[in-house]
C-alpha cells in the first residue's frame, strides 16, 4: 500500500479553491493499493493530516479553529528522516506515516511557485508537478512572457510595474500607457484564479484599479486588452517523455476578461447559498464549450503551441494552458500556464476516458519519474580543498 499525500491549502488567496480541488479528487478516488492522505497546509503554513468519515468544507473556513478540531493532526518533518511524517503530541514527536509521493493540489503562492515542492524533495518526497524553475516561471506572469518571446511563442504586448517605482515615476507609466492606448488589463504579476485582474478604459480607472491590484502583489502586469477575444484552454498530462493532450475548451465569460465568478461560480451556484464539494463549485463547473467550436487550422495551432510550451518549460504532471484568439486579426496569443490547475483539469480528459482514478495513477507515475530523473545526476564531486 502506497501512502500518497494529497497536498492542498496554504497561505494564498486561492486557498479555498485548493480545498475544493482536493476534496473533488479525494472523494472520487477509489484505489485498492493507494492510501490517499489529505495533507493540509493551513493559512499559517502549518502542516496537518485531515481525517474524517465525512469531509466538510466548513472545517477549513476562516472561522474554524483547526487547532482544537480533532479531525486535524499536526505533523512535522524532521531533518534526516526521509519520507517520514511525525505527529506532534503533548509528549513530543511520534512517527506517524511513511509518505511515498505527493500530488499537489495547491493553487497560488507557496504551493504553486515551486517552494513547497522543493521543500518536500529535501525529504525525498517527490511530487506530480514540475521542478522549481518551471513552477517559478509559470507563477511569474512577466517572466513567463519573456521566456515565451525567447522561444517564439506569441504573447500580448505589455509591461511590468513595481509598486515602489510606480510611486516614484508615474509620468513614465503614463507615457507607456499613451503608447499602448486604452483599454488595458491590469493583473497581479503572481496572481491566479483571475483574482487581482482589472480592465481599465481610462486613465482615471487605471489609477483606481492599479491600487487595488497592488493589494495582491508588489508587481503588476499591464497588457493591451484584446477586444472581443475568444479564450481557449487546453490541458497536457504526463512527463516530458510521455504525455497526452486534451481537447480544447472555450470558457463562457460574461465580462471583457474571464473573472473569478466566471471560473468558479456557475449560474446555478451564484443563486445558491450552499457550497457543494461537487464539480459545479470548481473549474470543472465553469460554463464552457468542450470541445470548442473551432476550425481545424486553429485547433492544430493551439495543439502545436501547447506542446512547444510544455517542452520548453520542462513541465510535468497535469497543466492547463490558456490562449487568447483575436478573431478580427486572426492572431493567437498564449496567456498563461497554470501548473496546478483547478480540479487538476480532470474534466478536460473525459473524452479520453481519464477518470479520477486513472488521473491519480498517472500523477503517481509522474512523481516516480521525477524522482528517478533527479537521482540520475551526480550531486557530489571529490576534491582536496578541505584537506
Amino acid at each position: 500500500m502506497k501512502n500518497i499525500l494529497l497536498v492542498f491549502g496554504g497561505k494564498s488567496y486561492e486557498h479555498d479553491i485548493s480545498v475544493v480541488t482536493a476534496f473533488q479528487i479525494y472523494n472520487k478516488t477509489r484505489l485498492e493499493d493507494v492510501n490517499l492522505v489529505l495533507f493540509y497546509v493551513s493559512r499559517e503554513n502549518k502542516f496537518f493530516i485531515y481525517k474524517s468519515e465525512k469531509c466538510n468544507l466548513k472545517d477549513f473556513s476562516k472561522s474554524s479553529n483547526i487547532e482544537k478540531n480533532k479531525k486535524f493532526k499536526e505533523v512535522v518533518f524532521v531533518s534526516g528522516e526521509n519520507n517520514r511524517l511525525f505527529l506532534k503530541t503533548r509528549f513530543g514527536l511520534k512517527e506517524y506515516l511513511m509518505a511515498d509521493y505527493a500530488i499537489f493540489a495547491c493553487h497560488g503562492s507557496l504551493g504553486e511557485n515551486g517552494k513547497l515542492v522543493s521543500f518536500f524533495e529535501q525529504f525525498n518526497i517527490y511530487s506530480s508537478v514540475g521542478n522549481f524553475d518551471s513552477l517559478a516561471i509559470c507563477m511569474n506572469k512577466f517572466l513567463f512572457k519573456q521566456v515565451m518571446k525567447g522561444v517564439g511563442v506569441p504573447v500580448v504586448r505589455g509591461f511590468k510595474i513595481n509598486k515602489l517605482e510606480f510611486e516614484k515615476n508615474k509620468e513614465n507609466v503614463e507615457f507607456m500607457l499613451r503608447m499602448m492606448k486604452f483599454p488595458v488589463v491590469i493583473k497581479a504579476n503572481s496572481g491566479g484564479s483571475s483574482i487581482g485582474v482589472f480592465v481599465s478604459k481610462t486613465l482615471h480607472e487605471f489609477y483606481e484599479n492599479i491600487n487595488d491590484a497592488f493589494e495582491f502583489d508588489n508587481e503588476v502586469l499591464v497588457e493591451k486588452l484584446v477586444n472581443n477575444a475568444r479564450e481557449f484552454n487546453i490541458a497536457i498530462l504526463g512527463t516530458q517523455e510521455s504525455f497526452e493532450v486534451s481537447e480544447i475548451d472555450e470558457p463562457i465569460k460574461e465580462h471583457d476578461v474571464l473573472t473569478f465568478a466566471d471560473k468558479y461560480l456557475s449560474s446555478s451556484v451564484k443563486k445558491s447559498s450552499k457550497l457543494d464539494v461537487g464539480i459545479k463549485n470548481s473549474m470543472a463547473g465553469q460554463q464552457r464549450k468542450l470541445p470548442a467550436d473551432i476550425n481545424e487550422n486553429l485547433r492544430l495551432k493551439i495543439n502545436e503551441l501547447a506542446i512547444k510550451i510544455f517542452k520548453s518549460l520542462n513541465l510535468s504532471g497535469v497543466i492547463r494552458i490558456d490562449f487568447l484568439f483575436d478573431e478580427e486579426n486572426n492572431k493567437l496569443y498564449v496567456c498563461e500556464v497554470n501548473a496546478i490547475p483547478g480540479s487538476l483539469a480532470f474534466y478536460f480528459f473525459k473524452g479520453n476516458s481519464i477518470l479520477t482514478n486513472r488521473l491519480v495513477m498517472k500523477l503517481i507515475d509522474v512523481a516516480k519519474s521525477n524522482k528517478e530523473l533527479s537521482n540520475n545526476f551526480k550531486l557530489e564531486f571529490s576534491t582536496n580543498v578541505l584537506e
